[in-house]
């Protein structure tokens, strides 16, 4: 009795675990409106991430509402998003970020 107890008790905090994730949507664009191909979304303090497909668009399970995501690409600010209450979150991001200095160096 007391392991069917314990069983069933498991099944259920997984259930509840598994009901607790989510999945978030959306789509990544530039300041002028193209779509990012490539750009990084993580949920912040975790290895949960992905990168957006050929037309920015993008597909993450987060840990809850409280999650934030995290979005980044080369040549652009990185944005920082908290989650409300949709599944839909479209970013555009600023672009900003220049490289100005290249260091070249070769050894032999």
């Amino acid at each position: 009795m007391k392991k069917l107890s314990l069983a069933l008790a498991l099944t259920l905090v997984s259930a509840f675990a598994a009901l607790a994730q989510r999945t978030v949507m959306g789509t990544v664009t530039g300041d002028d409106g193209a779509a990012l191909i490539g750009a990084t979304v993580l949920e912040k303090g975790t290895s949960s991430g992905t990168i957006t497909d050929v037309d920015g668009k993008y597909s993450l399970r987060v840990s809850g509402d409280g999650a934030v995501l995290v979005f980044s690409f080369t040549g652009f600010t990185t944005e920082e998003v908290a989650l409300g209450a949709s599944n839909v979150v479209d970013v555009t991001m600023k672009s900003g970020q220049v490289l100005e200095e290249v260091v070249v160096t070769a050894l032999g």
